[in-house]
């Protein structure tokens, strides 16, 4: 079982957005036995239990990707240990998280886009108002993320 966190800082808007682009991608590959995945964010607001952004949802609904109800957490010290993965939609991100985690003494704590021939931070859609691009950047991450673990025999 490979373990997945997405983080984005208030997890609501990229962070879900990238959980269930990820659990679609890997349903149609057959592969959804394989993994577990969720998503939190850095900031405290997460702790308020926030729901999944509206321009997320109307993203997703738009694209077919199903979703599920969804109440934003913030990363947890537990976390790094749980997951095999960790992945972050900006460089930002990574920072707030190792101040939450602790070291990245595992090499566990990756940008989404990091293994995109182009790799780059994903623009946050609640100050751009973005959500297209946002989706497309987390089509590409989740993509070649999924390539990369099949390149180190994973899958």
């Amino acid at each position: 079982m490979i373990k997945v966190l997405f983080v984005c800082l208030g997890n609501i808007c990229r962070s879900p957005m990238a959980q269930f682009v990820f659990k679609q991608i890997i349903e149609d590959c057959g592969l959804a036995n394989r993994f577990e995945i969720d998503s939190a964010g850095t900031n405290y607001d997460c702790d308020a239990h926030n729901f999944i952004h509206h321009g997320t949802r109307e993203m997703l609904k738009s694209m077919h990707v199903p979703f599920e109800e969804h109440y934003s957490r913030r990363i947890q010290p537990k976390d790094y240990d749980y997951y095999d993965y960790i992945l972050a939609m900006e460089e930002y991100n990574i920072e707030d998280i190792l101040s939450i985690v602790g070291p990245d003494t595992k090499n566990k704590i990756h940008r989404l886009l990091d293994w995109s021939s182009n790799p780059r931070d994903i623009g946050d859609p609640w100050y751009t108002g973005n959500f297209d691009d946002s989706y497309w950047d987390i089509i590409e991450g989740c993509q070649t993320f999924l390539e990369h673990l099949e390149k180190q025999n994973l899958l």
